[in-house]
């Protein structure tokens, strides 16, 4: 392990995003799972929720519809190939393949923790959305935080780097709180698919291309 972070990960920022960006994410993802686990619950969930239901629902609602079906399966599935299309048109055969495992990876590990966890959803208004599965975690947050990660990483050299960036994280905070406006995620679903489409990128790209992004 330590000739591995001597060889690949020499410079202090690429640590940084090791820990910042796998580690301590999922340490956190595991202490909210083991509650889920044990069905406790989180105290300042449904008071937040009611919060977000009041005083953002009623203006964000339209937009969280949009972002439901932008998130589903069959339009994420397509995204994601006509993403990974483009870069295997123009001969970037390794980003092709890396924005399909990018996307499939998190989707495949959400739906197992799906089954294992089996959480029920939330029930604190009528829902216009209605979703049938389980509740943890959530399978749009991951998708959106994993295509974020993927953008990033794949655009990471180009001079706009911020700008990607930027929108990128509003793409995935926006889809994390479309899930809590529609009623159908208590936010820890939304906080751990975030980490498990971030976390699941960052270390597919570790075993992939041996490296991490500066910091």
């Amino acid at each position: 392990m330590l000739s591995f972070i001597r060889r690949y990960l020499p410079a202090p920022e690429r640590l940084a995003v090791l820990f910042l960006g796998i580690v301590i994410p999922l340490l956190i993802a595991g202490e909210i799972a083991e509650e889920v686990l044990a069905q406790e619950r989180f105290a300042f969930e449904q008071p937040l929720m009611m919060w977000v239901h009041t005083h953002i629902g009623p203006a964000f609602t339209p937009f969280a519809v949009a972002l439901h079906y932008i998130g589903s399966t069959p339009v994420a599935v397509v995204l994601s190939m006509l993403f990974a299309a483009w870069h295997y048109l123009r001969r970037h055969r390794s980003w092709a393949v890396f924005i399909l495992l990018g996307t499939a990876l998190p989707t495949a590990v959400m739906f197992v923790a799906k089954q294992f966890f089996n959480r029920a959803r939330p029930e604190f208004w009528p829902r216009i959305i209605q979703e049938t599965g389980a509740s943890f975690p959530s399978g749009h947050s991951t998708f959106a935080a994993a295509l974020a990660t993927v953008v990033v990483l794949v655009y990471w050299q180009s001079p706009h780097r911020s700008l990607i960036i930027a929108a990128a994280a509003a793409f995935a905070l926006l889809m994390g709180l479309s899930r809590i406006v529609l009623g159908v995620h208590y936010p820890t679903d939304v906080l751990v698919g975030w980490i498990t489409g971030m976390s699941t990128v960052l270390g597919l790209h570790i075993v992939m291309y041996r490296r991490l992004p500066h910091a």
